[in-house]
């Protein structure tokens, strides 16, 4: 018989390496089988004979590899969730993931940004809610180490602009900054983990967290639900003025302004007429 056509070989070999059981497994499905029977591989005339493995065997040596280098470029983004689910539980919810959601850019960096959502649906696993908000919080961190590079508003250059010109100021932020609303405390969750003390799983409490990039470092900063509010509408345009109304009375917005000008989350600025 002769040999398949390359395309197709691809084809075949990929079903069976991307599979999310095993190789064995694998050969058997009707969609792999279709490319290439079943039959005329156990009979050597796929891969060449060995005297210690057999075709599936051989393939399981992919099959397996593949997964597992895929579990470690997805904890490298979600080790705390990894944590929380333990080294079985997210090996098992990446190879679910993986089966709607199959690697297909050569940046590998791309592959875990469906997971936070992919996590909210997922029937049965543990702290579901919890593991979502938890995953949403470190995409938010990968996703501002990789944003493009910017150069932060330095608002002290303008000293000479009057007060009510202020006020009209539209702002644009710096491209890795991403405001979060959860009904977890996630961060409080986070911070204990990355410092080596992991603690129990928190019950629901509602939290505000900006992550952004400054100094070439990735940031958190938990915020009060004011705090989030005018930030919020900085970000979505509004004049400062406005912006800064959304706050409670008597709040320190001046200094919120100050806090936020100095963690470099705006690139620009415009003075109404």
């Amino acid at each position: 018989m002769s040999a398949p056509e390359l395309r197709l070989l691809q084809r075949w070999f990929a079903g069976v390496v991307e599979h999310p059981s095993t190789a064995d497994v694998a050969l058997a499905e009707s969609a792999v089988d279709a490319l290439i029977p079943e039959a005329q591989v156990a009979r050597g005339e796929i891969l060449a004979p060995n005297p210690r493995l057999d075709a599936a065997a051989m393939l399981q040596i992919y099959n397996g590899g593949y997964l597992a280098r895929l579990v470690e470029a997805l904890q490298g983004d979600y080790g705390a969730v990894a944590h929380v689910l333990g080294a079985d539980g997210f090996q098992d919810l990446v190879a679910r993931y993986l089966a709607e959601f199959p690697s297909r850019h050569p940046n590998l960096n791309r592959l875990g940004r469906c997971l936070p959502a992919f996590i909210a649906r997922d029937d049965g696993l543990p702290h579901r809610a919890f593991v979502a908000e938890l995953a949403e919080l470190e995409l938010a961190c990968a996703r501002a180490f990789d944003a493009p590079e910017f150069e932060p508003l330095a608002v002290d250059q303008f000293g000479d602009v009057a007060p009510e010109q202020w006020m009209s100021a539209r702002f644009t932020s710096n491209p890795s900054l991403q405001l979060l609303a959860f009904e977890h405390p996630v961060d409080e969750f986070y911070q204990p983990w990355k410092e080596g003390s992991p603690v129990d799983v928190p019950e629901p409490l509602s939290s505000h967290v900006a992550v952004f990039r400054k100094d070439e470092r990735v940031w958190r900063q938990r915020f009060t639900p004011s705090m989030h509010a005018v930030l919020s509408a900085l970000v979505g345009g509004q004049p400062l003025g406005e912006a800064l109304a959304a706050a409670e009375e008597g709040e320190p917005v001046a200094e919120w302004f100050q806090s936020f000008a100095a963690d470099g989350l705006f690139v620009s600025v415009e003075f109404g007429a």
